[in-house]
Protein backbone atom coordinates (compact mmCIF):
# COMPACT_ATOMS: atom_id res chain seq x y z
CA UNK A 1 0.00 0.00 0.00
CA UNK A 2 1.23 3.48 -0.88
CA UNK A 3 -0.15 6.90 -1.71
CA UNK A 4 -0.34 7.18 -5.49
CA UNK A 5 -2.66 10.20 -5.73
CA UNK A 6 -2.80 13.06 -3.24
CA UNK A 7 -5.36 15.87 -3.38
CA UNK A 8 -4.56 19.20 -1.72
CA UNK A 9 -6.75 22.24 -1.14
CA UNK A 10 -5.42 25.33 -2.91
CA UNK A 11 -6.70 28.74 -1.82
CA UNK A 12 -5.37 32.16 -0.84
CA UNK A 13 -5.32 31.52 2.89
CA UNK A 14 -2.18 32.56 4.74
CA UNK A 15 -1.90 28.90 5.71
CA UNK A 16 -1.91 27.70 2.09
CA UNK A 17 1.87 27.73 1.48
CA UNK A 18 2.53 25.47 4.48
CA UNK A 19 -0.27 23.10 3.45
CA UNK A 20 0.95 22.97 -0.15
CA UNK A 21 4.57 22.34 0.88
CA UNK A 22 3.52 19.47 3.15
CA UNK A 23 1.45 17.93 0.34
CA UNK A 24 4.28 18.36 -2.18
CA UNK A 25 6.77 16.78 0.22
CA UNK A 26 4.46 13.79 0.72
CA UNK A 27 4.01 13.45 -3.04
CA UNK A 28 7.77 13.44 -3.50
CA UNK A 29 8.31 10.89 -0.71
CA UNK A 30 5.72 8.48 -2.10
CA UNK A 31 6.13 9.13 -5.81
CA UNK A 32 2.52 10.28 -5.91
CA UNK A 33 0.62 12.44 -8.37
CA UNK A 34 -0.40 15.70 -6.71
CA UNK A 35 -3.73 17.28 -7.62
CA UNK A 36 -4.25 20.89 -6.49
CA UNK A 37 -7.93 21.77 -6.18
CA UNK A 38 -9.16 25.37 -6.04
CA UNK A 39 -12.88 26.10 -5.79
CA UNK A 40 -14.59 29.39 -6.54
CA UNK A 41 -16.72 29.07 -3.40
CA UNK A 42 -20.14 28.94 -5.08
CA UNK A 43 -22.28 25.81 -5.17
CA UNK A 44 -22.08 23.83 -8.39
CA UNK A 45 -25.86 24.24 -8.64
CA UNK A 46 -25.15 27.80 -9.79
CA UNK A 47 -22.72 26.68 -12.51
CA UNK A 48 -23.59 23.02 -13.22
CA UNK A 49 -21.71 23.14 -16.54
CA UNK A 50 -18.74 25.20 -15.41
CA UNK A 51 -18.11 28.89 -14.89
CA UNK A 52 -19.91 30.92 -17.56
CA UNK A 53 -20.91 34.56 -17.14
CA UNK A 54 -21.15 37.47 -19.56
CA UNK A 55 -18.19 39.86 -19.07
CA UNK A 56 -19.33 43.20 -17.71
CA UNK A 57 -22.61 41.81 -16.39
CA UNK A 58 -23.87 42.06 -12.82
CA UNK A 59 -23.11 38.35 -12.42
CA UNK A 60 -19.52 38.90 -13.54
CA UNK A 61 -19.00 41.68 -11.00
CA UNK A 62 -19.70 39.18 -8.23
CA UNK A 63 -18.39 35.88 -9.55
CA UNK A 64 -15.33 36.97 -11.58
CA UNK A 65 -13.28 37.99 -8.49
CA UNK A 66 -13.95 34.57 -6.95
CA UNK A 67 -12.91 32.83 -10.15
CA UNK A 68 -9.76 34.97 -10.39
CA UNK A 69 -8.84 34.22 -6.77
CA UNK A 70 -9.07 30.49 -7.45
CA UNK A 71 -6.82 30.97 -10.46
CA UNK A 72 -4.23 32.77 -8.34
CA UNK A 73 -4.37 29.99 -5.75
CA UNK A 74 -3.65 27.43 -8.46
CA UNK A 75 -0.75 29.52 -9.75
CA UNK A 76 0.79 29.48 -6.27
CA UNK A 77 0.21 25.73 -6.08
CA UNK A 78 1.89 25.19 -9.45
CA UNK A 79 4.93 27.20 -8.37
CA UNK A 80 5.40 25.28 -5.12
CA UNK A 81 4.72 21.87 -6.69
CA UNK A 82 7.11 22.69 -9.53
CA UNK A 83 9.82 23.73 -7.07
CA UNK A 84 9.33 20.38 -5.29
CA UNK A 85 9.83 18.51 -8.57
CA UNK A 86 6.68 16.36 -8.26
CA UNK A 87 4.15 15.33 -10.87
CA UNK A 88 1.17 17.63 -10.44
CA UNK A 89 -2.11 18.75 -11.95
CA UNK A 90 -4.26 21.84 -11.38
CA UNK A 91 -8.05 21.73 -11.12
CA UNK A 92 -10.31 24.78 -10.87
CA UNK A 93 -13.76 23.71 -9.71
CA UNK A 94 -17.01 25.64 -9.75
CA UNK A 95 -18.23 24.53 -6.34
CA UNK A 96 -17.81 24.98 -2.61
CA UNK A 97 -14.34 23.93 -1.40
CA UNK A 98 -15.73 21.28 0.95
CA UNK A 99 -17.81 19.67 -1.80
CA UNK A 100 -15.04 19.86 -4.40
CA UNK A 101 -12.47 18.25 -2.10
CA UNK A 102 -14.87 15.54 -0.95
CA UNK A 103 -15.83 14.66 -4.53
CA UNK A 104 -12.32 14.65 -5.99
CA UNK A 105 -10.92 13.01 -2.87
CA UNK A 106 -12.79 9.85 -3.80
CA UNK A 107 -10.32 9.42 -6.66
CA UNK A 108 -7.30 9.83 -4.38
CA UNK A 109 -5.50 8.02 -1.57
CA UNK A 110 -5.13 11.06 0.69
CA UNK A 111 -6.60 14.56 0.98
CA UNK A 112 -4.56 17.38 2.53
CA UNK A 113 -6.33 20.37 4.10
CA UNK A 114 -5.58 22.95 6.77
CA UNK A 115 -6.93 23.17 10.28
CA UNK A 116 -9.81 25.65 10.41
CA UNK A 117 -8.68 29.09 11.48
CA UNK A 118 -11.55 31.07 13.08
CA UNK A 119 -9.49 34.27 12.76
CA UNK A 120 -9.34 33.95 8.99
CA UNK A 121 -12.60 34.35 7.11
CA UNK A 122 -12.07 33.93 3.38
CA UNK A 123 -15.02 34.48 1.10
CA UNK A 124 -14.79 30.94 -0.27
CA UNK A 125 -14.08 29.18 3.01
CA UNK A 126 -16.67 26.85 4.47
CA UNK A 127 -16.17 26.25 8.17
CA UNK A 128 -15.18 22.73 9.27
CA UNK A 129 -13.68 21.59 5.98
CA UNK A 130 -11.50 18.84 7.57
CA UNK A 131 -14.29 16.84 9.17
CA UNK A 132 -16.76 17.43 6.32
CA UNK A 133 -14.28 15.97 3.83
CA UNK A 134 -13.41 13.05 6.13
CA UNK A 135 -17.07 12.18 6.64
CA UNK A 136 -18.10 12.40 2.99
CA UNK A 137 -15.21 11.30 0.76
CA UNK A 138 -14.34 7.93 2.38
CA UNK A 139 -10.64 8.74 2.22
CA UNK A 140 -8.13 9.67 4.93
CA UNK A 141 -7.58 13.36 5.50
CA UNK A 142 -4.32 14.93 6.66
CA UNK A 143 -5.04 18.12 8.61
CA UNK A 144 -2.06 20.50 8.59
CA UNK A 145 -2.10 22.73 11.69
CA UNK A 146 -2.12 26.50 11.69
CA UNK A 147 0.97 26.30 13.90
CA UNK A 148 4.29 25.91 12.03
CA UNK A 149 4.76 22.35 10.75
CA UNK A 150 7.69 21.95 8.39
CA UNK A 151 7.63 18.94 6.06
CA UNK A 152 10.30 16.38 6.76
CA UNK A 153 11.02 12.82 7.92
CA UNK A 154 8.67 11.55 10.61
CA UNK A 155 10.51 10.99 13.86
CA UNK A 156 7.67 9.81 16.08
CA UNK A 157 4.06 9.01 15.14
CA UNK A 158 1.37 8.61 17.79
CA UNK A 159 -1.75 6.63 16.86
CA UNK A 160 -4.92 6.64 18.96
CA UNK A 161 -6.62 3.26 19.37
CA UNK A 162 -9.93 2.27 20.93
CA UNK A 163 -10.79 -0.82 18.91
CA UNK A 164 -13.41 0.97 16.78
CA UNK A 165 -13.82 0.76 13.01
CA UNK A 166 -12.81 4.44 12.75
CA UNK A 167 -9.56 3.82 14.62
CA UNK A 168 -8.89 0.76 12.45
CA UNK A 169 -9.54 2.78 9.27
CA UNK A 170 -7.15 5.51 10.40
CA UNK A 171 -4.42 3.03 11.29
CA UNK A 172 -4.78 1.29 7.92
CA UNK A 173 -4.71 4.61 6.06
CA UNK A 174 -1.57 5.70 7.89
CA UNK A 175 0.49 2.59 7.07
CA UNK A 176 2.55 4.27 4.30
CA UNK A 177 3.58 6.91 6.84
CA UNK A 178 4.06 4.52 9.75
CA UNK A 179 6.47 2.39 7.73
CA UNK A 180 8.69 5.43 7.18
CA UNK A 181 8.59 6.72 10.74
CA UNK A 182 11.57 6.31 13.05
CA UNK A 183 9.26 5.47 15.95
CA UNK A 184 5.58 4.52 16.27
CA UNK A 185 3.50 4.46 19.45
CA UNK A 186 -0.11 3.30 19.70
CA UNK A 187 -2.04 4.43 22.75
CA UNK A 188 -5.39 3.25 24.07
CA UNK A 189 -6.88 5.48 26.73
CA UNK A 190 -9.28 3.26 28.62
CA UNK A 191 -11.84 4.16 31.21
CA UNK A 192 -11.44 2.65 34.69
CA UNK A 193 -12.87 -0.86 34.65
CA UNK A 194 -12.49 -1.30 30.87
CA UNK A 195 -10.41 -4.46 30.59
CA UNK A 196 -10.64 -5.23 26.85
CA UNK A 197 -8.13 -2.63 25.63
CA UNK A 198 -5.65 -3.74 28.27
CA UNK A 199 -5.89 -7.46 27.50
CA UNK A 200 -2.53 -8.94 26.43
CA UNK A 201 -4.15 -10.74 23.48
CA UNK A 202 -5.78 -7.53 22.23
CA UNK A 203 -2.45 -5.72 22.31
CA UNK A 204 -0.63 -8.70 20.77
CA UNK A 205 -3.08 -8.85 17.86
CA UNK A 206 -2.63 -5.13 17.21
CA UNK A 207 1.17 -5.37 17.35
CA UNK A 208 1.13 -8.42 15.06
CA UNK A 209 -1.05 -6.64 12.48
CA UNK A 210 1.37 -3.71 12.36
CA UNK A 211 4.44 -5.95 12.29
CA UNK A 212 3.11 -7.75 9.22
CA UNK A 213 3.17 -4.33 7.54
CA UNK A 214 6.76 -3.74 8.65
CA UNK A 215 5.76 -1.40 11.47
CA UNK A 216 7.30 -2.04 14.89
CA UNK A 217 5.14 -0.20 17.39
CA UNK A 218 5.05 0.37 21.10
CA UNK A 219 1.53 -0.46 22.36
CA UNK A 220 0.27 1.35 25.45
CA UNK A 221 -3.00 0.97 27.36
CA UNK A 222 -3.38 3.88 29.78
CA UNK A 223 -6.14 4.74 32.22
CA UNK A 224 -6.99 8.36 31.64
CA UNK A 225 -8.24 10.97 34.03
CA UNK A 226 -8.33 13.79 31.47
CA UNK A 227 -10.66 14.30 28.55
CA UNK A 228 -9.53 12.04 25.70
CA UNK A 229 -8.64 14.92 23.39
CA UNK A 230 -6.55 16.65 26.02
CA UNK A 231 -4.87 13.37 26.93
CA UNK A 232 -3.97 12.66 23.29
CA UNK A 233 -2.51 16.09 22.56
CA UNK A 234 -0.76 16.16 25.92
CA UNK A 235 0.92 12.82 25.23
CA UNK A 236 1.85 13.90 21.69
CA UNK A 237 3.52 17.04 23.07
CA UNK A 238 5.24 15.12 25.87
CA UNK A 239 6.64 12.56 23.44
CA UNK A 240 7.67 15.13 20.82
CA UNK A 241 5.47 13.54 18.15
CA UNK A 242 5.22 15.08 14.71
CA UNK A 243 2.07 13.24 13.54
CA UNK A 244 -1.12 12.09 15.26
CA UNK A 245 -3.28 9.35 13.72
CA UNK A 246 -6.87 8.97 14.89
CA UNK A 247 -10.38 7.99 13.87
CA UNK A 248 -12.88 10.77 13.18
CA UNK A 249 -16.09 10.26 15.13
CA UNK A 250 -19.48 11.76 14.42
CA UNK A 251 -21.96 11.95 11.58
CA UNK A 252 -23.24 14.40 9.01
CA UNK A 253 -26.85 15.20 8.28
CA UNK A 254 -28.06 17.96 5.97
CA UNK A 255 -24.49 19.38 6.07
CA UNK A 256 -24.64 19.76 9.87
CA UNK A 257 -21.73 17.91 11.48
CA UNK A 258 -21.95 16.49 14.97
CA UNK A 259 -18.54 15.53 16.33
CA UNK A 260 -17.49 13.48 19.28
CA UNK A 261 -15.75 15.46 22.00
CA UNK A 262 -12.31 13.97 21.31
CA UNK A 263 -12.46 14.70 17.57
CA UNK A 264 -13.69 18.25 18.11
CA UNK A 265 -11.05 19.03 20.72
CA UNK A 266 -8.17 17.66 18.65
CA UNK A 267 -9.22 19.42 15.45
CA UNK A 268 -9.53 22.74 17.27
CA UNK A 269 -6.37 22.51 19.36
CA UNK A 270 -3.82 20.36 17.52
CA UNK A 271 -0.42 21.91 16.92
CA UNK A 272 0.86 18.97 14.88
CA UNK A 273 -0.48 17.34 11.70
CA UNK A 274 -3.38 14.96 12.26
CA UNK A 275 -4.26 12.09 9.91
CA UNK A 276 -7.85 11.04 10.44
CA UNK A 277 -10.32 8.66 8.85
CA UNK A 278 -13.99 7.98 9.40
Amino acid sequence: MSYRTIVVHADESRHAPQRLRVAAWLAGEHGAHLLGVAAIGVSRDVFPHGYKVVPGSLEASYFAPLHDAAGRALAQFATLAGDAGVAFEQRLVCDLPSEALARLGRFADLVVVSQDDPDEALSETVVRIPEYVAFTCARPVLVVPCAPALPGPLRHVLAAWNGSKEAAAALQAALPLLRRAARVSVVAFRAPGDTELGEPQHQADLAAFLARHDVQARIMAVERGLDGGQALLGLAAQEGCDLLVMGCYGHSQFRELFLGGVTRYVLQNARLPVLMAH
